[in-house]
């Protein structure tokens, strides 16, 4: 049979869950998401008790289950300590390029769950009072985040609740274009699972019980290395569904799709 994949539904679908804020260790919202995406289609949703979810399908036999991973964490930073002069130096989660993060907005999230805005800036922001601007290398130890609140000390933004740890959640910037491209911070690996959340449609929409159990694992770890350590047991043959970086020796396009 010939079957058509929602395209409108996969990219509502992807600009919905790009826009939630899920840095590597903190996917509670997003994951609450995606439990009511896999719930409202009418399948078994759980975690895991890192966090990560599994979405099953049942089929018309269990003797094999087919696994499709996909995670929904991204690249990060955390508040690392606070300056005397009240910014903040941050620490980096996952493998994200600092240098492309300079003048990015961002939200720094409290342990009571308050939301202050800020800016990640070199500590030399402009050419024409630091000689170095253009040449300082944009790292940690040269960049910082200015909060979008008046504060002028330590104590300051101490008083505001921030503090060691907060997780920074950066801007994703999300859009998708009239001619169906996402431009968006974390489409690695949330353009998957968009795909996965699609296939879920295609299955519920079209009445579809697939011959084998299928278990959709959503792991929440991936950027820092153990997101599918563990997977469910009866798991018999898994496939990864991620990115795959381009390069100049490498016989493929932003078009393709790889097994």
């Amino acid at each position: 049979m010939n079957y058509r994949v929602n395209k409108d539904y996969v990219l509502n679908t992807a600009k919905r869950i790009l826009e939630f804020d899920s840095p590597t260790g903190f996917c509670f919202d997003i994951m609450e998401e995606i439990k009511k995406i896999a719930t409202g289609f009418g399948y078994e949703f759980s975690t895991t008790r890192k966090g990560c979810g599994v979405i099953t399908v049942k089929g018309e036999s269990n003797e094999r289950v087919i696994g499709l991973a996909a995670h929904v964490d991204t690249l990060g930073a955390m508040v690392r300590s606070i300056t005397s002069s009240g910014t903040l130096k941050f620490t980096l989660l996952g493998g994200p390029i600092p240098a492309t993060m300079d003048s990015e907005y961002c939200k720094i999230r409290t342990r009571d769950g308050k939301i202050y805005t800020g800016t990640f800036l070199s500590t030399s922001p402009a050419v024409h009072v630091y000689p170095d601007s253009k040449d300082k290398k944009r790292d940690p130890e040269n960049m910082e985040v200015r909060i979008d609140e008046k504060v002028l000390s330590k104590k300051d933004v101490e008083d505001l609740g921030i503090c060691p740890g907060d997780f920074i959640f950066l801007d994703t910037k999300t859009t998708i274009t009239e001619s169906g491209f996402i431009k968006s911070r974390f489409i690695d690996d949330k353009g998957s699972v968009a795909a996965l959340m699609g296939l879920l449609e295609l299955l519920n929409r079209e009445k579809i019980t697939p011959k084998y159990t299928i278990k959709l694992f959503i792991s929440v770890y991936e950027e820092v290395g153990h997101g599918a350590s563990y997977i469910p047991q009866d798991i018999t043959e898994m496939i990864a569904v991620d990115m795959g970086c381009i390069g100049d020796d490498l016989s493929c396009t932003e078009y393709d799709v790889s097994m």
